[in-house]
């Protein structure tokens, strides 16, 4: 039988779930799927239940590799995958039964590249339903994502930057040689999705929420960020990963005048700073060194500030300053702009950061060696 769908499950230290997933996989209304999952090192009796579900259905696939991240766990399924298309499904979740046979049928009508679905979020606690993390998208076809300049509703922001609702051409991924940055421990997700921008090029989206997203899980990234909200070096390092990417396969310009790169710049580091109901982030003097050595390479990369002007007055205000922080501010300019900084709403963030981001003459090449023999840099790349 030749393989339509191959669907990928990373799986590391879930047994409590992992039957729940496979159930609703091997039911599914389409036979000709194959299911790869690719046990990542783990330690409870996950390798145990992945070896009874190969025994009972022949089109679950386990491979068993090194513990090396939920990014090079899809990765090694994606190199196997024999199917047309490749999903993705994460082993503590499960999906209904039509899923990937309503996403195939829409991928071949439209020819498209990526093929996206609702989800709905539920508890692990007691299953009650969260709308806030679900998603019944419009639906929708772009004809050329990569040309297309970016608006509220554009198609593609309607699809989510998470992996497994969605449906991909096998020969689009490996045309472009993409895969998962496996030195991401966490939110892979969103430099994958964001990888994928400049080859994009139709796209569907149906609104039917096909997916059941498990939130509030103990133990997993995403409840703890849920608590703490995610560390704010992690979206950094996202953001710049995939600007050299875009800049490596020649999209910068393109992205920058179609207001992509505004977006991702909003989204990864301006709204950190902006958000009015979070406090500021809290780093430390080494990390505040690493951040504005991180946002200066960023806007020189980037180059045209120009770009930047309709995000806003303040917004832009931010660009600037980050771009160029203040170097060699003395002591009472420093104190100036610490009093400053009890401003309210977006005038006091901005004196804060300058604050923040002026550090004394010397300070910033010793924070850097600091960071770089790991005495105050946590390493936000550890699995949970």
């Amino acid at each position: 039988m030749t393989v339509a769908v191959s669907i990928i499950v990373p799986c590391y230290n879930v047994a409590p779930y992992l039957d729940a997933c496979l159930d609703s996989l091997v039911n599914q209304t389409m036979p000709d799927i194959e299911i790869i999952c690719v046990n990542d090192g783990s330690t409870d009796d996950t390798p145990a239940l992945l070896s009874a579900w190969a025994g009972r259905d022949s089109r679950v696939r386990v491979i068993d590799r090194e513990n090396g991240g939920q990014g090079a766990a899809r990765n090694t399924g994606m190199d196997v995958a024999e199917g047309e298309y490749i999903g993705f499904a994460d082993p503590d979740d499960y999906v209904e039964h039509s899923m990937y046979a309503r996403l195939l049928e829409e991928a071949r009508r439209h020819d498209t590249d990526i093929t996206a679905c609702g989800y709905t979020g539920f508890s692990d606690h007691d299953g009650e339903l969260l709308e806030k993390w679900s998603r019944s998208p419009a639906a929708g076809v772009e004809e050329n994502v990569k040309s297309s300049s970016f608006h509220l509703n554009a198609l593609w922001m309607r699809t989510d930057v998470v992996v497994w609702n969605k449906l991909y051409r096998k020969d689009f991924l490996n045309r472009h040689h993409l895969r998962f940055e496996t030195s991401f421990r966490a939110a892979e997700d969103d430099v994958f999705c964001l990888m994928l921008l400049p080859h994009a090029t139709r796209v569907a989206v149906i609104p039917d929420r096909l997916y059941w997203y498990r939130r509030q899980r103990e133990g997993s990234i995403s409840s703890s960020w849920d608590e703490r909200g995610a560390p704010f070096m992690i979206a950094v390092e996202r953001l710049m990963h995939a600007t050299e990417y875009w800049k490596k396969v020649g999209w910068l310009d393109s992205g920058l005048a179609q207001g992509w790169v505004s977006q991702a710049l909003r989204v990864y580091l301006l709204g950190h700073f902006l958000a009015q109901d979070y406090p500021l982030p809290q780093l430390s003097e080494a990390e505040w060194a690493l951040l504005r050595a991180r946002c200066r390479k960023w806007f020189a990369m980037v180059g045209n500030m120009d770009a930047f002007r309709s995000l806003g007055k303040w917004d832009f205000a931010f660009c600037r300053l980050l771009a160029a922080p203040p170097e060699g501010a003395g002591w009472l300019s420093r104190a100036l702009w610490k009093f400053l900084s009890r401003c309210r709403g977006r005038r006091g963030r901005y004196y804060e950061v300058c604050w923040r981001l002026s550090l004394p003459e010397g300070r910033e090449k010793t924070a850097a060696l600091e960071i770089a023999a790991g005495e105050e840099h946590e390493d936000l790349n550890d699995e949970s």
